[in-house]
């Protein structure tokens, strides 16, 4: 009950349910995020890491709540084939900073960029969230160490309120970020724009990207656009910080 957890009704702190669902199927891990849930959801199993995760999607809307699909490069659990195929979800992390996780591409194995971009060169809209998975609140934050902090998610809304944040997450109007702010973001029909909050001297590159990962545009500018063309199928944006900070922002599907 989190009403004994947020007692200062003044601040600007909210909390908003939720659980990480903790499921397992084909000797792999399953783990999705239930967000603003009513009640408490238990794993729902079943033969196949795809009928698991349909499963857990479904109990989690049961549950009055929204589903993110969590780390799927953790323990290499499953891929874009499987992520193609859920249904009725649109968040899946894309950036788990926890000390375990295989966010990048290495010995073979696609980064979760590049399984992002499978996904949507199939047509299929899936929203990226970027996340601290943090465990560790006490002591001395070493490189072993998964502190608060470290990634997260930027969120458009009208008020601070659960009914407010959760609406914009399902909408997708949301960035995640790993130290990289932005002032705004404005999708027209013509075109994709980003108003990057600059820090002190640091440069920045923005990339914009369609199908099967392609880069479209680079640009160095603090006001990046790209004018769309028609042929991209998709256009995404990832902001990279001189400091080694980044930001991505949310796919649109070209019609």
């Amino acid at each position: 009950d989190i009403q004994y957890l947020d007692t200062d009704k003044n601040d600007d702190f909210i909390l908003i349910p939720g659980e990480e669902v903790t499921d397992r199927a084909e000797n792999k891990p399953v783990h999705l995020n239930g967000i603003g849930i009513k009640e408490q959801v238990a794993p729902q199993g079943g033969t196949t890491i795809l009928e698991t995760i349909q499963n857990d999607i479904d109990a989690i809307h049961e549950a009055g709540g929204i589903a993110q699909i969590n780390h799927p490069n953790w323990r290499y659990s499953f891929n874009d084939t499987v992520l193609s195929e859920v249904k009725n979800v649109k968040l899946l992390e894309i950036y788990n900073i926890h000390v375990e996780n295989n966010n990048y591409s290495a010995g073979g194995y696609p980064g979760m960029e590049k399984i992002w971009d499978k996904v949507l060169s199939r047509g299929v809209l899936l929203y990226g969230v970027i996340s601290d998975d943090a465990h560790d609140y006490l002591g001395e934050f070493t490189a072993d160490k998964s502190p608060p902090g470290t990634g997260w998610i930027m969120v458009r809304a009208k008020e601070l309120t659960a009914e407010a944040i959760t609406a914009s997450l399902e909408k997708g109007d949301f960035y995640g970020t790993v130290g990289v702010r932005l002032k705004d973001i404005i999708i027209t029909d013509d075109e994709y724009t980003l108003e990057i909050e600059p820090f002190g001297d640091a440069k920045y590159t923005t990339l914009f990207i369609g199908k099967d990962g392609k880069i479209l545009k680079e640009d160095f500018s603090t006001t990046a656009t790209y004018h769309f063309k028609g042929d991209e199928k998709y256009v995404r944006a990832k902001v990279i910080c001189s400091s080694g900070d980044f930001a991505i922002t949310q796919p649109v599907f070209i019609k």
